[in-house]
């Protein structure tokens, strides 16, 4: 498919441009029936995949890494870009997928001959295509160091190892081999080596004890909550859309820590019935 089809835009995240391509409503239908029919034929992601998987999350994919000596997060650089139309093909082939089907899918859900950043089919198609990867790291992983067993899973583009190998790290040279034959490539300004005797955050969690959100998120959160119920109780129009973002980011929590999360919950519950 070529931009025609697509509404291409740029999107500012942590300093950084990205340009997302949108498909256009008849071809993100499409695309979104291609995800149903090779959903209902049981194809998906591996085991090790937890991002854009149902019944997965950042807390399923931390929680394998708390309470390490050394955990590792690495990222793979320009992820989408870097998965082209050829390498879709050859993953929905590996399914079993027949050749004149997988060339179909291929062509509808590129875009200039890559998988686009913003289209529906993208997330799906791109854990096919680092299904390989996955297996390569996790059999890394255990013929690495017998006697010490080591975790890995992988959100999206970030992989991480865990361990009571203090010197894990040591492994990097071996997974960056890996990733480059697979065709990615590392982000090695993203690197994080983390150790149990600081703060050790994987995907935004804490895991030194058990995935937890940061101090500075649910202490944000609270005093946010509070100027609302001020602002409730003193009569401010508040707008749907901002009670809807607050209760959000309290679902987050409670996914993370339900003792917490329950009571912002609450707290969201009792602002919208002052806001009625």
């Amino acid at each position: 498919m070529d931009a025609s089809n697509y509404r291409i835009y740029k999107l500012k995240r942590h300093g950084k441009i990205r340009e997302i391509a949108e498909p256009k409503p008849e071809l993100k239908k499409k695309q979104r029936q291609i995800l149903h029919w090779l959903c209902a034929r049981g194809i998906g992601a591996g085991r090790h995949a937890h991002g854009f998987v149902r019944g997965r999350s950042t807390v399923t994919a931390a929680r394998l890494h708390t309470r390490k000596s050394v955990v590792l997060e690495l990222d793979l650089k320009d992820f989408f870009p870097s998965i082209g139309k050829q390498r879709v093909l050859h993953a929905l082939i590996k399914e079993c997928i027949e050749i004149d089907i997988a060339e179909e899918i291929a062509e509808t859900c590129t875009l200039n001959g890559y998988l686009p950043q913003g289209a529906p089919s993208s997330p799906f198609l791109a854990n096919l295509t680092v299904k390989q990867l996955d297996y390569r790291l996790a059999g890394l992983c255990k013929s690495w160091e017998p006697t010490f067993k080591i975790y890995y899973t992988r959100y999206a583009d970030n992989l991480i190892f865990s361990s009571n190998l203090r010197k894990l790290n040591h492994m990097i040279p071996a997974i960056d081999r890996i990733v480059y034959a697979e065709g990615f490539m590392l982000n090695h300004t993203k690197t994080k080596v983390l150790r149990k005797s600081n703060r050790q955050t994987v995907l935004g969690l804490v895991v030194n004890k058990r995935p937890n959100v940061k101090h500075r998120y649910w202490r944000n959160l609270r005093a946010e909550l509070h100027q609302l119920r001020l602002g409730a109780q003193q009569g401010d129009s508040i707008s749907p859309e901002t009670i809807a973002v607050a209760a959000g980011k309290a679902a987050y929590v409670f996914g993370v820590n339900r003792r917490r999360g329950k009571q912002f919950l609450k707290e969201v519950r009792e602002i919208r019935k002052l806001v009625v």
